[in-house]
């Protein structure tokens, strides 16, 4: 993938932040057992309404993949698929995305290739990717759940404290 600056992360624009927030709150939300239709969820939309609107189709693309990345750590997983080289090669190009501060194509690649890793190992490298990208409080969302499914791995562990 080709790297384009126009589609980093960034956390300057309000509306951009509101919803990302808007997404960690409903995913909470969904973790605590609430229904999708409770009065807290729909205070959630309701509050993201506006800035949804106001938002750029590439910070709704972002938002969209950002929920399904947050709600993909609830589902069970299934075994990982064999490694193979071109998924070795997509994991080289991650961290090459990840040190141009390309965080849309680090992300995008992690989607490509999550069949091939375990949970613990994709939440890390999502986890830390938000990090990179100055959103600690996506980031932590990931990072404790690869924590939960590997405690015994050290990184993991250390990022989520």
């Amino acid at each position: 993938m080709k790297h384009n600056p126009m589609q980093e992360l960034t956390f300057t624009d309000p509306n951009f932040v509101a919803m990302v927030r808007g997404v960690r709150g409903l995913h909470r939300l969904v973790l605590e057992g609430s229904a999708d239709d409770s009065p807290e969820a729909e205070a959630i939309r309701d509050a993201t309404d506006g800035p949804w609107r106001a938002l750029s189709e590439a910070d709704r693309r972002r938002v969209r993949e950002l929920s399904e990345d947050l709600f993909s750590l609830g589902e069970l997983a299934a075994m990982p698929r064999p490694m193979t080289a071109e998924v070795n090669s997509m994991l080289t190009e991650v961290d090459e995305a990840r040190h141009r501060s390309d965080w849309d194509t680090a992300l995008a690649l992690l989607r490509r290739c999550a069949g091939h890793l375990s949970p613990a190992r994709l939440s890390y490298l999502r986890g830390v990717i938000w990090q990179e990208a100055g959103d600690p409080e996506t980031a932590s969302l990931f990072l404790e759940h690869a924590a939960r499914l590997a405690p015994e791995n050290r990184d993991e562990r250390a990022a989520a404290s």
